[in-house]
């Protein structure tokens, strides 16, 4: 017995053993399973990091196809007016494009005439462009690999990008032709001897309206799609166009104010990266793989839309009332220099003649041209051709501040009172006018509109007498009274941020001549643009510290105080301003006499007091075509009965809150025979009126007393109510 139990025990002791022994067996088994999957999940995630990081050229043909990147739109800045009514604005829209080698050729004409139905482009503008780029394909197609087709994506997505809202017809070669290759001179003979890629991208009319897009959405046809591009809109219309300019395919500014804001303007486009699986949708986008759009910073004008259009139909009504071809208007804020509305405008008044300029060189045995007639009365073209307006009114150039003209009589105040500054005479000093007609004794003949013998120095500028301002302005100095005027800002830009802006002309004390000094008296012999000379009337339309300064010139508004923080020019002496505006309403009162004549005033007469100048001066030629000249006969340089006729005028007239020039370009013959062509019947009733229209709109205080307010003030009940 003692014996099994002792055998029993090392039965046990063996199976005790052996069972650690297995135990220990399979712990080390784990620990080398364990280390053997650790070691080759390491190798696998430095794969995947190497593959990540350097993938081989081979993978990255694979997976370049797995992963996408698009565009995250950034919208152009808004433009609004002064009161933040909006001017221009982006969207994005849609526009239809069509990839040539997904079409079904078979139908082809059926594809054309639906597109056409839903686009509202020609079918016979479409076909030629399909048909065309069908037929360049088949050619390139004929020196290209039969794999290289779907290689040509990137190149259509870039194609896409660079030229996405342009139209395609890029050079000879055919539609959406995108040249790729180095430097000038390197590369060519290389890219030469390349096929060309297909066209893959075939744009169609321009951006299509909701309704259009749903329409196309409807063609079940292979080779159809829509692409978003960005919109740029102008709910103001034509209103403010050629202020606004235009924007182009990139969405950068071309002109205007979409020019030279464009900086300020632009939006920074993001960047989504997704991944997409094998049938190109999205699946996932990693962290730090979208990068949002920046949008452009709204621009708010000093342009109030509303005063815009006051002054556009009053300057359109203007102009169809004298037969004018153009007419040009600015309004400032003479307080702050912005500026409140801007116009130029042509009008169609049929098909004109040149200026018969003559041959400079003829051709032996030609016929000698006839002297020319300075009676003639055929009306020329005296505008000049301005193409792009008629492609949009945007496109056109902006005749306030890029074309000069001579201003004529308006341009008599500075003179008048630089004269009166020097102290060579008196308001009171009475001037020999010889009767309106004189020749002084360099032989030089000058008439006068309104004939007197004599006139005070203030009549002088009330009725424009040009014998009496070549008379006192012979008193200064030449070089005082260029300086004198170059204080007034003639001569130079005025600043204001709007492209092609001239600097005017003011004849260089080295040229100035006594014939000089007697044409800038009446307004000849010096050039300006219409915001030029609305800047340099400021001076005479500003009070109390800032009387006789000449203000920075503004298309931006600008919050209340800040207007004048920057270095302010003085042309005048403060006590010279008010006195020299009481003159010109004087002037002011005898245009409001001859709307009179020919229109009915206000019921109630007018609320404010205008004060202003007119100025008729004959247009000026210009130089020649290449290769003409100009005719014998004609003794000046100017058109011989055309004429620019303004009228300058600033309202309330002791606290003035609103400025405007007006330029009729070219008054029609009928006005010129009744002799209802100066500047005091065509432009003055339009500067009467916009004043009048526009000064109410804006609530400002009248400053004329009408019949019936001076009856109700003489009641006991008004002076009751005036008391308390």
């Amino acid at each position: 017995m003692l014996i099994a139990q002792h055998q029993q025990r090392l039965q046990r002791g063996r199976t005790e053993m052996a069972a650690q022994t297995d135990s220990t067996r399979v712990d080390v088994l784990v620990l080398w399973v364990g280390v053997l999957v650790s070691v080759c999940f390491a190798a696998v995630l430095v794969r995947v990091v190497q593959l990540q990081i350097a993938p081989s050229d081979r993978l990255t043909m694979y997976a370049a196809d797995r992963v996408a990147s698009r565009p995250v739109e950034g919208y152009r800045g808004e433009i609004l007016d002064r009161r933040g009514r909006l001017l221009s604005t982006s969207r994005l829209g849609y526009r239809v494009f069509i990839d040539p080698e997904r079409i079904d050729r078979e139908h082809v004409d059926d594809l054309i005439v639906r597109l056409s139905n839903a686009t509202g482009v020609a079918a016979e503008d479409i076909g030629p462009r399909v048909l065309r780029t069908l037929s360049l394909n088949d050619d390139r197609r004929a020196g290209l690999p039969s794999a290289s087709t779907e290689s040509l994506a990137p190149l259509d997505e870039l194609r896409r990008m660079l030229f996405g809202s342009a139209d395609t017809d890029r050079g000879a070669d055919g539609p959406g032709e995108v040249a790729f290759g180095g430097t000038e001179g390197e590369g060519r003979d290389e890219a030469a001897a390349k096929p060309l890629p297909l066209i893959r991208y075939l744009p169609v009319g321009r951006v299509l309206t909701d309704r259009q897009a749903a329409m196309v959405r409807a063609i079940e046809l292979p080779g159809i799609h829509l692409e978003r591009t960005p919109v740029r809109e102008y709910p103001s219309g034509e209103l403010v166009a050629s202020l606004l300019g235009k924007v182009g395919f990139e969405n950068h500014g071309l002109m205007g104010a979409e020019l030279t804001l464009d900086e300020a303007l632009q939006a920074s486009n993001g960047t989504a990266r997704y991944v997409r699986d094998a049938s190109g949708r999205p699946l996932w986008i990693e962290r730090g793989q979208w990068l949002p759009a920046t949008h452009g910073e709204p621009q708010r004008l000093s342009i109030d839309l509303e005063l815009q259009r006051i002054a556009y139909e009053e300057l359109w009504r203007g102009m169809e009332d004298a037969d004018a071809a153009g007419g040009r208007l600015v309004m400032l804020d003479p307080r702050t220099g912005e500026v409140l509305a801007m116009l130029d405008l042509y009008r169609d008044v049929g098909e004109l003649p040149e200026f018969p300029w003559i041959d400079a060189e003829p051709e032996p045995g030609a016929p000698v041209p006839p002297p020319f007639d300075p009676r003639d009365p055929t009306r020329y073209r005296a505008l000049a051709a301005d193409p792009a307006r008629e492609i949009h009114p945007a496109l056109g150039r902006n005749r306030c501040v890029e074309d000069i003209y001579e201003p004529g009589s308006t341009f008599k105040p500075f003179v008048w009172s630089l004269v009166l500054e020097s102290g060579v005479t008196t308001p009171d000093e009475i001037f020999d006018t010889e009767g309106g007609r004189w020749r002084n004794k360099f032989g030089r003949r000058f008439e006068d509109v309104t004939r007197r013998d004599e006139m005070t120095w203030t009549e002088v500028l009330v009725n424009s007498s040009n014998i009496g301002m070549v008379k006192g302005s012979s008193r200064m100095p030449a070089e005082r009274l260029r300086s004198g005027l170059l204080r007034f800002g003639f001569g130079e830009q005025t600043g204001l941020p709007l492209p092609g802006e001239s600097g005017g002309r003011v004849t260089s004390l080295k040229n100035w001549t006594h014939w000089t000094q007697e044409s800038v008296a009446s307004g000849y012999e010096i050039a300006v643009t219409p915001v030029q000379l609305a800047r340099a009337y400021c001076a005479l339309a500003r009070t109390g510290t800032l009387a006789g300064t000449v203000p920075t010139i503004r298309l931006l508004a600008v919050e209340p105080g800040l207007a004048n923080a920057d270095a302010i020019v003085r042309a005048l002496p403060a006590d010279l301003v008010a006195r020299t505006r009481q003159a010109l309403r004087r002037v002011a009162a005898k245009v409001e006499e001859k709307m009179a004549e020919s229109f009915d005033p206000p019921e109630d007469g007018w609320r404010y007091q205008m004060w202003g100048k007119s100025g008729t001066a004959n247009i000026a030629l210009g130089a020649p075509p290449e290769g003409k000249r100009r005719p014998r006969g004609l003794k000046n340089a100017y058109f011989q009965r055309q004429y620019n006729s303004s009228f300058v005028a600033g309202a309330p007239l002791e606290e003035p809150r609103l400025l405007v020039v007006v330029v009729i370009d070219d008054p029609g013959p009928e006005a010129i025979r009744i002799r209802h062509h100066y500047g005091s019947w065509v432009a003055g009733p339009i500067a009467r009126r916009v004043l009048e229209r526009s000064l109410t709109y804006l609530g400002v205080e009248p400053d004329v007393v009408s019949e019936t307010e001076s009856e109700q003030d003489r009641t006991p009940g008004r002076t009751v109510a005036l008391q308390q």
